[in-house]
């Protein structure tokens, strides 16, 4: 199995943030198989970011339905691929500042 890697900020790419980035720990998320979260990669050494082109690289927060929305991806309530749906399902953290603490 490969290590984690580092935990990272996860930085809106997409102009002005509205929220804080979200501290997010590889570490705390080793129970997962990479790929249920990293769907499109064939194995963990193909692993992208969401945000990489042809991905979820439609930065406008406003659109809540496109499929390469990176809003989406993170805030789904319905899809356990995304940081959201998984919480729900998982009991983690739902609540907006929670992940996004004031800034």
């Amino acid at each position: 199995a490969m290590d984690a890697p580092a935990d990272t900020i996860m930085e809106w790419p997409g102009g002005e943030a509205t929220k804080s980035g979200v501290e997010f720990s590889h570490a705390k998320h080793t129970g997962n198989d990479c790929l249920v979260c990293h769907h499109k990669a064939e194995n963990p050494e193909s692993v992208k970011k969401c945000s990489e082109a042809g991905c979820h690289d439609n930065f406008d927060a406003k659109d809540k339905k496109s499929t390469n929305s990176l809003y989406m991806a993170m805030h789904n309530k319905k899809s356990e691929l995304g940081c959201v749906g998984c919480h729900k399902a998982q009991s983690g953290p739902t609540k907006c500042t929670e992940c996004h603490p004031k800034k």
